[in-house]
């Protein structure tokens, strides 16, 4: 048909085909606009592909032989190609990797080859579709369908069923308010009652509408709906409140379940989030934090933690509070257990260090009365040194009641200037120090001290000179070049066992609990001979700025 052969149907196919192919080469742009790259990828793929196949269907009815017949097998390759463009979207959407897989890559790659070849070799068997020249409802090239094209468009229907379900099962599961993006996924799907209609009545042309709906879909979720589009993707398969905002903090969208927990949300789209959640404002500056709601007269704690979402050319933040009442009830149950321990351990510290004075006082004055070297000076004497031996106790025994505690926030520590200080706080006499590298580790400050501490402790009842404290692969390692270990090394991590004497036995055990709030592991190096090597594995290392 020649472009002088018009009719008001006719215009009205090139004007509907022409209309989405322009719809869906405009929304390219949009589509890159996307954050998630494989989302981007499909979508910028199925916009071309779709694009192409609607742009060759206007050149079938406007172009005059013989371009038209290759106008439409060129589009029904590009067609078949929309539908792995679909899947491929469907799945990265979805958070499916069905589009990454390599199977399926080249079996997708051999079928769409495959059926491409049996479409461009039509002219020569002529078993995809044959043509012939019509005149209703205008002239135009008819194309009967053979067997080959029935198949093949069985197969494509059945792959565009199975990304819908992809979609539906996300838009069931998701926590957001997907009813609009359901829509448009049905309304994507309803050119194939044309399909249908096409074949059962000669009002239409049997020209395949998938098209339509594909730029309705698209249309819809990239201009109309982007922003639930991309909600829905991040809220998928979870029931968190999550609230939307945009770069100068206003309130752009919500979930439903946001909407429950904080009701003054109702309504409140375009309002700044500091006038309508006043109590959650500072979430957007905290990187993560616990807040306290009444929810139907209970209260319960969620964590809110903030990311950033990228829509068109401005930044936006997404809100997630993802409830945590269980944990924060046995974390705020674990405080005061630790608060009432705490206290408890300082009130009989003190109620010891109190006897222990007393006895120091009589046993000094006891001794002062005696005559030296008499049994009874002798055995006040050592009921003396073991009173200045419980005195010590004491002071692990506190120590290990105020750092002994789960650890809650570590923070990063400098391993260097840890173990100078410990070396200072420890009773050294006259060993010295070497520090051999340094690192940023995650730890608790105090804790980390008191493990130095025991450690440097111990090498001075183990009759070192030198102690050394240097950075491993897995953690660091503090080392003495006193007395090397006996054969029952794991007898001098563990309490009651005196290793290797009655002074130095809590000090390694000590060392293993301070170690072990932090979720790291204590050894000792049997391969070191020259001294006590200690080992601490499972460190975090902050790396440097």
């Amino acid at each position: 048909m020649f472009l002088g052969q018009t009719s008001t149907v006719a215009v009205g196919y090139w004007a509907a085909f022409g209309l989405t192919a322009l719809v869906c080469f405009a929304a390219v742009g949009r589509a890159r606009d996307v954050e998630n790259e494989a989302v981007r990828r499909g979508l910028v793929w199925l916009l071309v592909t779709t694009g192409g196949w609607a742009l060759l269907k206007v050149a079938f009815f406007v172009l005059p032989d013989p371009f038209r017949e290759p106008a439409y097998t060129v589009g029904l390759a590009l067609g078949f190609a929309t539908v792995w463009a679909w899947l491929y979207f469907c799945s990265a959407y979805t958070g499916r990797q069905y589009h990454s897989n390599p199977t399926l890559q080249r079996l997708g790659a051999g079928v769409f080859l495959g059926v491409v070849a049996v479409k461009l070799t039509n002219p020569l068997h002529g078993l995809y579709f044959t043509t012939s020249e019509v005149t209703t409802p205008f002239p135009y090239l008819a194309v009967e369908h053979g067997v080959f094209h029935w198949t093949v468009t069985g197969l494509s229907y059945a792959l565009a069923a199975a990304g819908l379900f992809m979609l539906f099962e996300l838009y069931l599961q998701s926590g957001y308010d997907t009813r609009p993006l359901a829509v448009l996924t049905i309304l994507l799907g309803l050119p194939a009652v044309l399909d249908i209609a096409a074949v059962l009545t000669p009002l239409l042309i049997d020209v395949i509408y998938a098209p339509l709906g594909v730029a309705a879909f698209v249309v819809g979720v990239l201009f109309v709906y982007q922003r639930r589009f991309l909600a829905a993707q991040e809220t998928g398969e979870d029931d968190d409140a999550v609230v939307f905002l945009d770069d100068e903090g206003r309130i752009r969208d919500y979930t439903p379940a946001a909407a429950s927990l904080f009701p003054p949300l109702k309504g409140a789209i375009g309002n700044s989030c500091a006038a309508v959640l006043p109590d959650v404002a500072g979430v957007v500056e905290a990187d993560e934090q616990v807040i306290e709601q009444t929810v139907d007269g209970e209260t319960r704690y969620f964590l809110a933690s903030v990311s950033t979402l990228t829509l068109r050319d401005t930044e936006g933040q997404v809100l997630v509070f993802s409830d945590v009442t269980s944990a924060e009830r046995r974390r705020r149950e674990l405080t005061r257990h630790n608060e009432q321990l705490e206290g408890f351990a300082s009130a009989l510290t003190h109620e010891l260090r109190n006897v222990i004075q007393i006895i120091d006082w009589r046993l000094a004055t006891a001794s002062e009365r005696m005559e030296q070297g008499t049994v009874a000076h002798e055995s006040v004497e050592t009921a003396a040194s073991a009173s200045d031996r419980m005195d010590t106790l004491v002071d692990d025994f506190t120590t290990l009641a105020r750092y002994g505690q789960s650890l809650e926030r570590p923070e990063p520590v400098s391993l260097a200037d840890a173990a100078r200080d410990a070396w200072w706080d420890a009773d050294t006499d006259e060993m010295e120090l070497v520090v051999e590298d340094d690192a940023s580790i995650e730890a608790d400050p105090g804790r980390l001290g008191a493990l130095l501490t025991n450690a440097f402790e111990f090498a001075r009842h183990n009759e070192a000179e030198t102690v050394t404290v240097g950075v491993s692969e897995e953690g660091f390692i503090v080392t003495d070049d006193g007395n090397p270990p006996g054969e029952n090394v794991a007898g001098y991590l563990a309490y009651g066992e005196s290793l290797p004497t009655a002074e130095s036995g809590m000090k390694l055990p000590n060392v293993k609990t301070f170690a072990r709030v932090h979720g790291w592991t204590v050894d000792i190096d049997t391969d070191y001979s020259d001294g006590v090597r200690v080992t601490v594995s499972g460190v975090t290392f902050r790396p440097d700025k």
